[in-house]
């Protein structure tokens, strides 16, 4: 993959914000993934204690969380070669529209009272199969927008809407639940698709099909994708942190509600806190990343926030004190920014303008393998315990990535 030479000479990045958000297009992108990540995080956290209460254990929480990633990792190649032909702005009004959908059929199964575990399952796939087409089609379209001179900042940006949502997404999801139900958790989801729904209409005629877009065979597309990411060594470490974060460190986040049950003795409403506490440490994180004057040194960013990370996991997964334990999880959060911020930015500014979509369909694949370790996570506190299981994952990802990420950020090759 070619690289796009980065703007060593940027406006401070504090006016460069300002200007991106000034801009319309990009504006409505903006907030449409804020109701969209409002709308996942919430049913991440509904996801995961109603699993939790209808069968009792910890492996079938994570076969839950399996079924709704599972899809992103399936279809993450794919979704990304329909971001780099399709009309980006339907695609991401399409997925909206079936969000919307999905959310009202699973209020009217759960109100109905035919609510139950394998039908959740079931109906959590499809809103896995709607994350997978938006991630590609919805990152090339920030491209699209501000270009290879503010992609930093524009991701940042992006990154700051999903932290904002996984603050209020998960309290409110802790909220309704203690006091409304799982009808009205997902009837409040489906409103925010409806919101994202609504702030999109103005895009189609702003983010259009790509230009200069390839007709060659899927299966070609697919094999020149693959074998151009794994020849670019900033993409090639990028993409395997990637695995290995998914794998091994973040599915910690689908034992949370088992964790402040089970040990830190908290009911739904403190779950939602806890996730929070996570999204407020991610939120100042970004926030740190697009207010930035100047040069963002990207790799030795990202590599030093995918080590940090999983050392002060150990520490959490230790902690028996509830404010210990938020405390922890706002740093990890804040560690979580960076990585997210400057893992697409890195792959974006190294993929040529014809196979963006398919770089980041690529890596939204890598994304996708958290569902295995989900279902590892899951069989490992069966047997060992939660604490434990977290701990030795994220010691795991710790020696498996330093020889990975400590190369990475030494290269100087090129300024990315």
């Amino acid at each position: 993959m070619s690289s796009v030479a980065p703007a060593a000479t940027a406006p401070p990045a504090r006016l460069a914000v300002l200007e991106i958000l000034g801009e319309p297009a990009y504006r409505r992108l903006w907030l449409s993934g804020l109701f969209v990540n409002a709308a996942r995080w919430m049913d991440l956290v509904v996801l995961g204690w109603l699993s939790y209460q209808l069968t009792g254990s910890p492996f079938l929480v994570g076969l839950a969380a399996f079924a709704r990633s599972a899809p992103m990792m399936a279809l993450g190649p794919v979704a990304g070669i329909v971001a780099d032909r399709a009309h980006r702005g339907r695609v991401l009004l399409a997925t909206q529209t079936l969000g919307l959908v999905t959310g009202l059929a699973l209020a009217v199964v759960f109100a109905t009272g035919r609510g139950g575990f394998w039908p959740l399952v079931a109906l959590e796939t499809l809103f896995g199969v709607l994350w997978a087409l938006d991630f590609p089609a919805r990152r090339t379209s920030i491209f699209t927008l501000v270009g290879p001179r503010r992609v930093a900042n524009a991701v940042s940006l992006e990154t700051v809407s999903m932290q904002v949502a996984k603050i209020g997404g998960p309290v409110l999801a802790g909220i309704g639940l203690a006091r409304l139900g799982a009808e009205a958790c997902f009837g409040a989801i489906a409103i925010l698709y409806a919101l994202g729904l609504l702030v999109s209409l103005g895009l189609p005629a702003r983010i259009g099909p790509p230009s200069g877009g390839s007709r060659t065979p899927l299966g070609a597309t697919l094999a020149a994708g693959f074998r151009a990411a794994w020849e670019e060594p900033t993409v090639r470490a990028v993409l395997i942190i990637t695995v290995l974060m998914n794998t091994l460190f973040f599915p910690y986040q689908h034992m949370l509600p088992v964790f402040a049950r089970e040990v830190l003795a908290g009911g739904p409403e403190f779950l939602g806190v806890l996730v929070a506490a996570d999204g407020l440490g991610a939120l100042v994180g970004a926030l740190a990343i697009a207010s930035r004057r100047g040069f963002v040194a990207h790799r030795p960013l990202f590599a030093f926030s995918v080590l940090a990370a999983p050392f002060l996991l150990v520490a959490f997964s230790a902690s028996r004190w509830g404010g210990l334990c938020l405390a922890l999880i706002v740093v990890i959060g804040a560690l979580e920014s960076g990585f997210a911020a400057m893992q697409s930015t890195l792959v974006l500014l190294a993929a040529p303008e014809e196979r963006r979509g398919g770089a980041m369909g690529i890596l939204s694949a890598c994304i996708g393998t958290q569902p295995l370790g989900t279902l590892w996570i899951g069989l490992l506190a069966t047997g060992a315990g939660v604490p434990l299981a977290m701990a030795t994952n994220a010691a795991l990802a710790l020696v498996l990535m330093l020889p990975v990420a400590v190369p990475l950020a030494r290269l100087r090759s090129r300024q990315i």
